[in-house]
C-alpha cells in the first residue's frame, strides 16, 4: 500500500493521535474559559478593539463578541474574523482560574 506523501509516516500512529486529541481538548477548554471575559484585540489594519469574547465557530474562523469598543463608537454585538486578528490579549488571565 502507497503511503501519502503529504504526512509523514508516524503522523497516525497511535501516541500522536492521543496526543492531537490532549491538545485539540485542551485548546477548546481554553475557549470555553474565556467566554464572558474582557479581552483586547489588535486588528491587521493596526485598530486596537475591545470586547467581551463570547464564543467561536466550529472551525475557530469567527468570533462572536459583545460590546465591541472600536475607535469609531460601541458595536453591542459583533463577528470578528480570525484572519483579521493579529493579537487577542486577555488583560486578567491571572484570574480565570486554572484547569487540572
Amino acid at each position: 500500500m502507497d503511503e501519502d506523501p503529504a504526512f509523514p509516516p508516524d503522523f497516525s500512529s497511535v501516541e500522536n493521535q492521543e496526543a492531537r486529541a490532549f491538545l485539540r481538548e485542551r485548546f477548546l477548554r481554553a475557549l470555553t474559559g474565556i467566554v464572558g471575559k474582557g479581552c483586547e484585540f489588535r486588528m491587521f489594519d493596526n485598530t486596537n478593539v475591545a470586547a467581551e469574547f463570547r464564543g467561536s465557530d466550529v472551525d475557530v474562523i469567527h468570533f462572536y463578541v459583545r460590546q465591541l469598543k472600536t475607535p469609531l463608537g460601541v458595536l453591542p454585538e459583533a463577528i470578528l474574523r480570525t484572519s483579521d486578528i493579529i493579537k487577542m490579549h486577555l488583560p486578567n488571565i491571572d484570574n480565570l482560574g486554572t484547569y487540572k
